[in-house]
């Protein structure tokens, strides 16, 4: 049987100077920032995906439960997308203000069929917030974890 292991944290301040911000107007805007912005911007689109998925609740029918055996990336995003984590293209961002490094614990566990995060976070004033996730094949090898200026990042 499959034991969890503990996955390091590191916690290197970086300093945010620096980022650049993506284009959002003119020939040099890309469509992945410019579906992000309308996404963002679009506060109606957050509600109506939340009364499909309470339509959905209501009626017994959990939206991940197929499309998860379908689509197994999907069930990434919507754990992160749960948290109000964001998804990058080599990992992922969860804002954790509030928290210290101290009650956050990560535990991977390598299966034949893929690569599972636990993250735990212990909360003084009630239970533990505590999600499984799956990630990507190409994250078993590399993966790595960084908590800095309240956000936790995963990268492979």
């Amino acid at each position: 049987m499959v034991e969890w292991e503990v996955l390091e944290i590191s916690s290197e301040e970086t300093p945010s100077e620096g980022r650049e911000t993506p284009v959002l107007d003119g020939l040099q805007a890309d469509a992945a920032s410019l579906q992000a912005d309308f996404e963002t911007s679009s506060p109606h689109l957050a509600e109506v995906r939340q009364r499909h998925t309470e339509v959905l609740v209501t009626a017994g029918m959990l939206p991940e439960t197929g499309l998860a055996e379908i689509h197994p990336e999907r069930a990434l995003a919507w754990v992160v997308q749960g948290i109000n984590g964001r998804m990058n293209p080599d990992g992922l961002s969860i804002p954790l203000l509030g928290t210290t490094e101290e009650a956050i614990q990560l535990h991977v566990k390598h299966t034949e069929e893929a690569t599972l995060v636990k993250l735990d976070i212990e909360d003084p004033e009630g239970p533990n917030l505590v999600r499984e996730f799956p990630l990507p094949t190409e994250a078993a090898g590399t993966l790595s974890a960084d908590f800095s200026h309240g956000r936790l990042s995963l990268r492979w």
